[in-house]
C-alpha cells in the first residue's frame, strides 16, 4: 500500500491556478467518479478550500 499527496497552497501558487483547482460539488463528483475507475487506487480524499487544494 502506497500513499500518495498532491496539493497547492496560497503560499506556493498564484491566485489564478487555485481557482483553475478549485472544486466545486459537481467536479467533486465528476472526480470522485473518475478515481472509482483508476486502477490501484482503493481511497481517495479531496480537500478544496479558498486557500488550498489536496
Amino acid at each position: 500500500m502506497g500513499i500518495l499527496g498532491l496539493g497547492v497552497s496560497f503560499r506556493r501558487a498564484p491566485v489564478e491556478l487555485l481557482e483553475r483547482l478549485a472544486f466545486d460539488d459537481a467536479d467533486l463528483t465528476k472526480a470522485y467518479r473518475h478515481a472509482q475507475d483508476l486502477d490501484g487506487l482503493d481511497e481517495v480524499v479531496i480537500l478544496s478550500t479558498c486557500n488550498r487544494v489536496e
